[in-house]
């Protein structure tokens, strides 16, 4: 046996094994996910153990045979204490592919290239699992014709592998009580192994140590090559066997501690009060949650936003994230940069809503063009109006904020160089509108109503509007 193991893998696997092991593990992976033991998903290629040697190659390049025998060890309940022992290991949980691949190295039990020199070596390791033999599955040279529509839309006939048949013999293996590690067909040819699950109707599953969705013919096509070998474990081999669940991984972000969210105009970003965590499925089907952490501390999770604290507006914060398993998360938080303070007026037929507190609701009324109003506090787009009689919020989004306003000469209100009919009629609607508007809100600014005051008394009213139509005159 151990020369005919040497044999055939020096002269066929060598040359290849190391690209095609690679090779697969770009295949193409189901959408679809499944709950399952995580050691059944073991990857030749992860990062816990790929580097480890395998005399002149490594797990990750050449590691399918060692990874689907140490996941048929754990399968078949095989790792006992006197395995532990031989392998170096105090407890179950450190076994893994790349533990496996030591005690062999430790034995010299690999060759060049890292092919298995012998097969019965894995009882000097694992002494409960029992080398069989290495045969052929005669089913897989059946084949069936099928009809399809190809992309031009014509129906073609072609000869495909008989599922049923192949399903059939591999349940009749595994009903007798051997696990089977088999070769695949894969789509750059050479040799990749997997290792046999169990079979469910035509549906042959398996772990692949190069793919987590373990449905066979969802991978590879073309199923079995037709070289298996066969082991006997501890326990056997379950012969009816019940597909793992199917789901759908997924992550999520949630913001603990939100980070400010109403800056006023001017004020610098700030997200170091900001906590965030994550929480999801992975692609074994446990439920997992991390810590919360400081978004600007977080190192699996990112954020973004545009933010000008000199422009008022809604900025979005978006934070996202994406796990080894391609899952991809994402939330938003809406910030806001409040207007500008000062003195706002509405021109061209605008209208703006006044409400009684900051959170708006219902308008208590609406000014409309011409209004003039201070606000010494801004929340949002919300500037506050406040008097002796009078306490409103605006929406000054709608309003033009004046940003500079020059002394002017008396009478002069709309500041052309001129006391004229066109400074009456601005006094004059200003006079009319005085009694409807509430105190705070003015159809003229701070700067003409100073101008209209034309006796300098402090107050615009009838005895402003003589004096100016004794100006005109």
């Amino acid at each position: 046996m151990h020369g005919i193991i040497g044999k055939r893998i020096i002269g066929t696997v060598t040359a290849v094994l190391t690209a095609v092991c690679a090779m697969t593990a770009a295949l193409p992976a189901s959408q679809a996910a499944y709950k399952q033991e995580e050691y059944l998903t073991w990857s030749q290629l992860d990062e816990r153990w790929g580097q480890t040697p395998m005399d002149s190659t490594t797990v990750r390049s050449s590691g399918c045979l060692i990874t689907s025998l140490a996941i048929m060890i754990m399968d078949s309940g095989s790792l006992d204490d006197a395995a532990m022992k031989n392998l170096k290991i105090e407890k179950a949980e450190d076994f893994n592919p790349g533990v496996l691949a030591n005690g062999y190295t430790d034995i010299g039990g690999f060759g060049s290239g890292g092919y298995i020199k012998s097969w019965l070596d894995i009882q000097k390791l694992v002494p409960s699992v029992k080398w069989g033999f290495d045969s052929n599955l005669k089913s897989v040279e059946s084949k069936i014709k099928v009809t399809e529509t190809n992309a031009d839309g014509e129906e073609v006939t072609k000869e495909v592998v008989d599922k049923t048949k192949v399903a059939a013999e591999v349940q009749s293996l595994i009903s007798k009580g051997w696990y089977l590690i088999a070769r695949v067909n894969t789509a750059y040819g050479g040799w990749h192994w997997v290792y046999i699950r169990g079979v469910s109707g035509d549906d042959i599953y398996m772990s692949d140590p190069a793919s987590t969705n373990p449905l066979l013919y969802e991978v590879y096509p073309d199923g079995l090559q037709g070289e298996y070998w066969a082991l006997n474990g501890k326990n056997p081999p379950r012969s009816d066997y019940t597909p793992p669940e199917q789901f759908q991984p997924y992550v999520e972000i949630e913001i603990v501690t939100p980070p400010k969210t109403v800056y006023n105009y001017g004020e610098e970003l700030d997200l170091s009060a900001c906590v965030v965590k994550r929480k999801g499925k992975n692609y074994i089907g446990d439920e997992w949650e991390d810590e919360p952490v400081l978004i600007t501390e977080a190192e699996n999770i990112e954020h973004s936003v545009y933010f000008e604290p000199n422009y008022a507006g809604d900025y979005t914060l978006n934070i996202w994230t994406e796990t080894d398993y391609y899952e991809y998360g994402s939330t938003t938080l809406t910030l806001t940069v409040s207007q500008p303070v000062g003195e706002y007026y509405l021109t061209n037929g605008c209208k703006s809503a006044v409400y009684s507190s900051e959170l708006g609701g219902d308008p208590i009324m609406t000014i409309g063009d011409g209004c003039a109003l201070t606000v010494t506090e801004c929340v949002g787009k919300l500037g506050h109006i406040k008097s002796d009689t009078f306490t409103g919020w605006a929406d000054v989004s709608r309003m033009t904020r004046l940003i500079s306003s020059s002394q002017r000469e008396k009478g002069d209100i709309d500041n052309d160089g001129y006391v004229d009919k066109y400074d009456l009629a601005q006094l004059n609607i200003y006079l009319k509108e005085k009694d409807s508007l509430p105190d705070g809100i003015s159809m003229l600014t701070a700067a003409e109503t100073e101008a209209a005051d034309m006796n300098s008394d402090g107050k615009v009213d009838e005895a402003d509007l003589i004096a100016m139509l004794e100006a005109i005159q």
